[in-house]
């Protein structure tokens, strides 16, 4: 029995731990996230940026943070947008609520940004899409809350209009399958 314990934790620790998780080592963006989560914010860009380039939609939300914050990277507002919006457009969840807070005018979201562009429509609507698709309770449960809060400063025909966007909305160029790790 020892035996084969012993087996089953040799083959978890040379097949990347725990395969698909924050803590697999066979996984880039698993690796940057550790280093980001440690502060080294350096070590974890070297590990996304190869990943953006491929089109991976969690390494793109998370440089989106990193020019956003400027931390591993020198501020680029510009950047982090556009970032966002290719994770967001992809369909990765928190890059489509990280659009919604900030287009928000009121800013009452986690993110602001005072020189980004400001449009109640659209900050709407990437909450709505943010809840639609959020994986986790806690994603949902966020995006709900600024729904109530965004609807509460729109006009009725702001509101219609953005639940046309979001109806019309399909990921672009295809879903990018976000990872769901827990």
């Amino acid at each position: 029995m020892f035996k084969l314990i012993l087996l089953i934790g040799i083959i978890l620790f040379y097949t990347g731990c725990i395969p698909n998780t924050y803590y697999s080592t066979t996984d880039d963006y698993a690796t940057g996230a550790r280093w980001y989560d440690r502060g080294n914010y350096e070590y974890a860009v070297r590990y996304w940026e190869p990943l953006v380039l491929k089109g991976d939609c969690d390494a793109e939300n998370a440089m989106g943070m990193a020019y956003l914050l400027g931390k591993g990277k020198k501020q680029n507002k510009d950047k982090a947008v556009a970032l966002f919006k290719k994770a967001a457009n992809g369909n990765q969840q928190m890059a489509q609520a990280r659009l919604g807070d900030l287009y928000d005018p009121m800013n009452e979201g986690y993110l602001y940004c005072k020189t980004c562009e400001k449009d109640i429509v659209q900050s709407y609507k990437w909450y709505k899409l943010s809840e639609r698709y959020a994986k986790y309770d806690s994603e949902k449960e966020y995006a709900k809350k600024l729904i109530k809060i965004t609807i509460k400063k729109m006009t009725k025909e702001q509101i219609i209009e953005g639940d046309k966007l979001v109806q019309n909305w399909k990921p672009t160029p295809k879903d990018c399958n976000p990872r769901q790790w827990w």
